[in-house]
């Protein structure tokens, strides 16, 4: 099967130009975990997550949360975020981002969004965005699909 049967075709996406606090409420109100980053024909120029924006806030924030005792205070995040909330969204967003085409097999896609421990890609037709896959939702079709080959 090919994800073109099963992306997301909402077109949800960002500008480079875009302010990083934007980005949060692009985010928080589609319920995304990212969102592509697009020039003005659509063409995909990066990817950025929630991830990517809390890495922007707090440099080495992962790292820390495997010493409870060096985790920043919600004092420290709020000032960073606000600062970085001004900024644009180019400058922490991903540029090697994984672009699939619509006629990708659903396999191959599940296989390399797994590699690369992503959740949510973005699909194109001839460069430019026409969807965006879920890692969860090819998933959730691979095992359908397994289900209905093993009724026959």
């Amino acid at each position: 099967m090919q994800i073109g049967d099963v992306i997301d075709r909402d077109l949800t996406a960002v500008t480079g130009d875009m302010a990083v606090g934007v980005v949060v409420e692009i985010l928080t109100r589609h319920r995304l975990s990212g969102v592509p980053v697009v020039d003005d024909e659509g063409r995909v120029l990066g990817f950025v997550s929630e991830e990517d924006i809390v890495r922007a806030a707090l440099p080495g924030y992962f790292e820390y949360l495997s010493n409870a005792s060096t985790i920043p205070d919600i004092g420290q995040f709020q000032a960073r975020l606000r600062r970085i909330g001004r900024e644009p969204v180019s400058k922490y967003m991903n540029t090697a981002v994984t672009v699939f085409k619509e006629d990708d097999s659903d396999f191959s896609v599940a296989m390399a969004m797994i590699s690369k421990n992503a959740r949510r890609s973005p699909v194109v037709r001839d460069g430019v965005l026409v969807g965006a896959v879920n890692r969860g939702d090819l998933l959730k079709r691979i095992l359908t699909d397994g289900e209905k080959e093993e009724d026959r």
